[in-house]
């Protein structure tokens, strides 16, 4: 059988697993994230071999959430308490018994919609995700800049609070005591929209993106942000750019940062 290369999201709440070629992102398969690290290396495992479906995996490549610093998994994710300082990047090189190339979810993603998705033939992309969080990464020419990392799109501040504080799922829920999905008054939507797009300006006076792809569930769920005002808002402060940079929504959901592996892993993205 031919060599196959495995993808991986892994997230705070789900960890996703498949198969990829040049050709095709194989079906995914999905699991739970455990608390132990060690039982979610197995898992990995597990569902890589599931995947690889007898085919020897040449590599694997994806996006994890929080901060992976020279392999490790850094100290003080919320969502993770357990996994702090576990060497993740070698012991998924050993479980796998291949090399491992991780980048950050938000990242994976953005590489995802630039080479499969929204934002494909883009030089410079901002891929922003608006959901219990604030983030995102700048692709440029097919690959993940580095310099990304010297701007927080979410914790830069407007009116003296960060962006994520003001328009993410877990700021609507802290404000007006509802789910994000509940969220139905146009006129606060319209707020939200409104701050965002001052967020996205400052992001391209830094970035200087020429597409800018929005995700996550503030953005593709129900009762989202509404993307024409946010444009709208962005545009009218964006008086010295001849030419604003394209406003689009992400399309490749929940297996964008499989599909950003996918171009990892085949070597037409790096990190």
């Amino acid at each position: 059988m031919d060599d196959i290369h495995i993808v991986f999201d892994i997230g705070g709440t789900k960890m996703r697993v498949a198969a990829a070629s040049a050709e095709v992102l194989e079906e995914p398969l999905k699991v739970s994230t455990p608390a132990d690290p060690k039982v979610a290396i197995a898992e990995l495992a597990r569902m890589a071999q599931e995947a690889a479906k007898g085919r020897r995996i040449a590599g694997a490549a994806g996006g994890s959430r929080w901060i992976i610093s020279n392999g490790i998994f850094m100290p003080g994710d919320p969502a993770l308490p357990g996994w702090g300082r576990f060497p993740l990047v070698p012991e998924m090189e050993s479980a796998f018994g291949a090399s491992i190339n991780i980048v950050h979810d938000t990242a994976a993603v953005g590489l995802g919609e630039v080479h499969f998705g929204a934002a494909k033939g883009s030089s410079i992309c901002a891929y922003v995700t608006v959901s219990t969080g604030v983030g995102g990464d700048r692709i440029v020419d097919g690959h993940v800049d580095r310099a990304t990392y010297n701007f927080e799109i979410g914790h830069q501040y407007i009116n003296g609070e960060t962006l994520e504080n003001q328009v993410s799922g877990t700021a609507v829920k802290r404000k007006f005591g509802i789910e994000p999905k509940d969220f139905s008054s146009e006129e606060e939507r319209n707020k939200l929209a409104d701050i965002l797009g001052i967020g996205l300006y400052h992001t391209v006076l830094y970035w200087s993106p020429d597409t800018i792809v929005l995700g996550g569930s503030m953005i593709v769920g129900t009762n989202p942000i509404p993307l024409a005002r946010t444009e709208e808002k962005m545009n009218s402060l964006l008086t010295m750019f001849p030419k604003p940079p394209k406003l689009v929504m992400a399309a490749l959901g929940d297996l964008g940062g499989l599909h950003g592996g996918r171009a990892l892993a085949l070597g037409t993205a790096h990190a």
